[in-house]
């Protein structure tokens, strides 16, 4: 297990990344795979219950029992399965039953059949079985290998030593390693093309969603995440505060030393917003020279003073050609149940009246 462990790490194209894309993918993945749980255990369900019909015909060892294993027992797993799969608070049970059902099955096999003549006759179940759960049930690939490591282990110790026999039993032994190896293979390259997909998403989904200029968030992101925060606002009652900024005299820039020299202006500024903040802050460029800041979790007073901090490392920070430069910040708390625009303009309102009062200045509204 650890040489294996080692080798998927070393395959993995998620292998370096921080733990939180991990997660967002072990939960896109999830819900990737929830139609194939679904649909999977109804048909298998289904199968089942045609499979328990037929042994019953022709199988007289032990026929009740068999019939509420495999007309019961293992079908009201799978169709448990099914139906958890429609209830995501259910997802873990569902999950763990997933899990579960394929050993029953194997462990069941092995104990009606091993040893009887017709022992061939259903060894199959158990081939299939192995790349079931690899391939075809929906598990993820690390869930899947330890049912399936479960289920052969309980196939070897049961079968391991009739099978080193001379004879033909001995072909067992290669339909089992083909069964595991086709299915651990399938089940490796599925995850693995899945993750290659889930990268290359999250990074079109980033680049629609960062300012190209200044690698800030853009105004639609922006919004986004200040709508998210008016909602949560409103339902724990927690205070945010914004603030707007627009950089003072920020035409005269481009007028004097032309546009890269600007580019370079904005692209410094938006640094020195990024680097000035909590982690937990959100700073975007709405356009032009005009960046806005989201502040959870703080009032208009506890803003001013983080504004405050702000604008001294503005002030004193050297930018090229210009050397100095300042910005006028305006400052709004937000009102339990105002409108977004309600809230915009008030922090509009404050910056202009900034700019109106001499500008490099704070105002709040």
């Amino acid at each position: 297990m650890p040489l294996f462990n080692a080798l998927l790490r070393a395959l993995d194209p998620l292998h370096g990344v921080p733990e939180a894309t991990r997660q967002a993918f072990e939960c896109w993945y999830l819900q990737a795979k929830i139609p194939q749980i679904r649909y999977v255990a109804f048909l298998t369900t289904a199968l089942y219950l045609i499979y328990a019909a037929i042994e019953q015909n022709v199988e007289t060892d032990q026929p009740f029992a068999r019939l509420i294993v495999h007309a019961l027992l293992v079908p009201a797993a799978l169709l448990a399965i099914g139906l958890l799969s429609f209830q995501p608070r259910r997802q873990p049970l569902m999950l763990g039953l997933l899990s579960l059902a394929p050993i029953i099955s194997v462990l069941s096999n092995l104990y009606f059949n091993f040893g009887s003549p017709r022992f061939a006759f259903y060894a199959p179940e158990i081939y299939l079985n192995l790349m079931w759960t690899f391939a075809i049930s929906g598990l993820a690939l690390k869930r899947a290998m330890a049912t399936a490591l479960f289920s052969l282990a309980a196939i070897m110790l049961v079968t391991l030593e009739h099978s080193l026999t001379p004879g033909m039993q001995r072909l067992h032994l290669i339909w089992i390693l083909a069964s595991f190896s086709f299915g651990l293979l399938s089940a490796f390259l599925l995850e693995k093309a899945h993750k290659h997909m889930f990268l290359h998403q999250d990074s079109l989904a980033l680049s629609a969603s960062v300012d190209s200029l200044t690698g800030l968030w853009n105004r639609s992101r922006t919004l986004h995440f200040l709508i998210e925060e008016v909602a949560r606002a409103n339902r724990y009652g927690t205070p945010f505060s914004v603030v707007l900024i627009d950089i003072d005299h920020f035409k005269s820039v481009n007028d004097t030393h032309g546009h890269a020299v600007g580019d370079s202006v904005l692209r410094q500024f938006a640094g020195l917003l990024r680097d000035g903040v909590r982690v937990m802050d959100k700073v975007g460029r709405l356009g032009g020279e005009e960046f806005l800041i989201i502040l959870p979790e703080i009032d208009a007073a506890h803003a001013e003073q983080a504004v405050q901090t702000l604008q001294k490392r503005i002030n004193g920070f050297s930018f090229d050609r210009v050397q100095r430069k300042s910005a006028s910040f305006g400052i709004a708390e937000y009102r339990p149940g105002e409108s977004l625009d309600c809230l915009m303009e008030r922090a509009d309102q404050a910056m202009y009246r900034a700019k109106a009062n001499g500008r490099d200045r704070i105002e709040i509204l």
